[in-house]
């Protein structure tokens, strides 16, 4: 079924005064029912948690840098053929700083690393609200590794199915894990918030896209935390 949608806006400065003539922008923490429902952060606001950069992501961070100053020596023309560079870096870096899994298959075990340090940080956040049975979300949009075989894409690490693997391994039931995934039809996104509000589901794990519009999973929520960051400040907001 064809359906007719905006592909995209233009003018948009000249849309937006437009749009502010005729509505009225009110926010949800000015809304006494909806501010009431959303706990408070500890702290008023989020934590920023720096680790120590670990062996493995030092070595892959500094193949970067020489790939990124390899591309400032180039001239002009060869920087206009090879302007892919400097994105495909930022991303390597980027995937790397999560878990070096993301973009080297053969990577080391990192105990240092933001995968294990999230897995200790969710543990103790399930074990400190073990009697109120409080509830951790996680957050990441950069969860997977691909590579092309026979021309194909193939997905040949997940880290989100490593990080359920090593929750089940340190004593939390599967049965209280859930993993987010695009597709999922609405009732069933439901009856999983719904678990997650009463307690039965402890860790949920997603996407920006998956997890973080149109959930409301803060009945019982403790421990939130956001692997990445999106590229889009607006993203970020979306998640908190």
């Amino acid at each position: 079924k064809e359906v007719t949608r905006f592909a995209s806006y233009i003018n948009i400065p000249e849309l937006a005064r437009m749009w502010l003539n005729c509505t009225h922008t009110i926010l949800a923490k000015e809304i006494g029912e909806i501010k009431d429902d959303v706990p408070d952060i500890e702290g008023g606001g989020p934590t920023d948690i720096f680790i120590e950069q670990s062996p493995t992501l030092a070595v892959i961070m500094q193949a970067v840098r020489n790939e990124l100053k390899r591309f400032e020596q180039m001239t002009g023309a060869q920087k206009r053929e090879n302007s892919h560079i400097p994105l495909v870096m930022y991303g390597i870096a980027k995937r790397a700083a999560i878990e070096p899994k993301l973009v080297m298959p053969n990577a080391p075990e990192d105990k240092g690393s933001k995968l294990n340090h999230t897995i200790e940080r969710t543990l103790k956040a399930l074990k400190d609200s073990e009697e109120r049975k409080g509830t951790c979300a996680i957050f990441c949009d950069n969860y997977r590794r691909n590579e092309l075989r026979d021309g194909k894409k193939v997905e040949v690490y997940n880290m989100f199915d490593d990080m359920v693997n090593r929750l089940v391994a340190r004593g939390v039931k599967r049965e209280e894990i859930v993993v987010m995934k695009s597709g999922m039809d609405a009732a069933k996104k439901e009856k999983i918030f719904e678990q997650v509000n009463n307690g039965d589901v402890r860790v949920i794990i997603g996407t920006t896209e998956t997890l973080g519009t149109g959930v409301n999973i803060q009945q019982r929520l403790f421990y939130c935390a956001m692997m990445d960051i999106p590229d889009r400040p607006m993203d970020y907001l979306q998640r908190i």
